[in-house]
């Protein structure tokens, strides 16, 4: 997609080991099937952990972020390439300013992903939020009106700060249930996608933590409760 040289992917390298076996099968297989990259566009409104998800994904501190400060005001593309396969992800502005959706956002990312191919949206939003509302709903619309509604066959719902105790006792997995299913229904509502033709798509749901004090198994990989 640049026509400068690709860095290499380093950060692989500071994943867990079990981790990096699993990703490098994984670009292994990519490349049985001919496919030589992968353009991943991040997504959501403000402050749900977009641009530490990049971080996260890349291995390194790729994209600044800081708590007090708003969004940049501009896309961002950042590729690193391993063993002959190129990965480009996309961090975006808040899609959301003052309670509105943010117009000038908008389009900025639009005329951004001119004569780029967006081969998955990562929509990311928080785990630990106890309600959708109407502005989840304006998003997916948005989102929907400026994409088409295809864009939703190629979406993965990542909920961030996948690290927390839910309310009262209720147990997690109940939890994370209720919270992506209700996420879910208000997105399709959003994209005015007919629910059998949504549940068609199976939009998968990933937990995100990425903070240092996520949990970790035997094998030193994060892992959720």
């Amino acid at each position: 997609m640049a026509s400068q040289i690709t860095r290499e992917w380093s950060g692989i390298n500071t994943f867990a080991p079990a981790t990096q076996t699993k990703l490098l099968e994984l670009l292994g297989k990519l490349k049985q099937e001919n496919v030589n990259s992968l353009t991943i566009l991040v997504m959501g409104k403000g402050g749900v952990g977009k641009s530490s998800t990049v971080n996260s994904i890349i291995g390194d501190r790729v994209v600044s972020i800081n708590p007090f400060q708003s969004e940049g005001p501009r896309p961002v593309i950042v590729s690193r390439s391993r063993a002959g396969f190129t990965l480009n992800i996309i961090d975006t502005p808040g899609l959301i300013e003052g309670g509105y959706i943010n117009d000038m956002a908008l389009d900025i990312i639009k005329r951004f992903l001119l004569n780029k191919t967006i081969d998955v949206l990562l929509y990311v939003d928080r785990l630990d939020v106890y309600r959708v509302d109407n502005l989840d709903k304006v998003v997916a619309k948005a989102i929907t009106d400026s994409f088409g509604k295809g864009i939703w066959s190629k979406t993965i719902l990542a909920l961030t700060h996948a690290q927390f105790s839910p309310p009262d006792g209720l147990p997690y997995d109940e939890f994370f249930s209720q919270r992506s299913e209700s996420l879910l229904k208000v997105l399709r509502s959003g994209a005015r996608i007919k629910k059998e033709a949504f549940q068609a798509a199976s939009i998968p749901v990933v937990l995100v933590e990425n903070s240092g004090r996520c949990n970790k198994n035997d094998s030193d990989e994060k892992v959720g409760d």
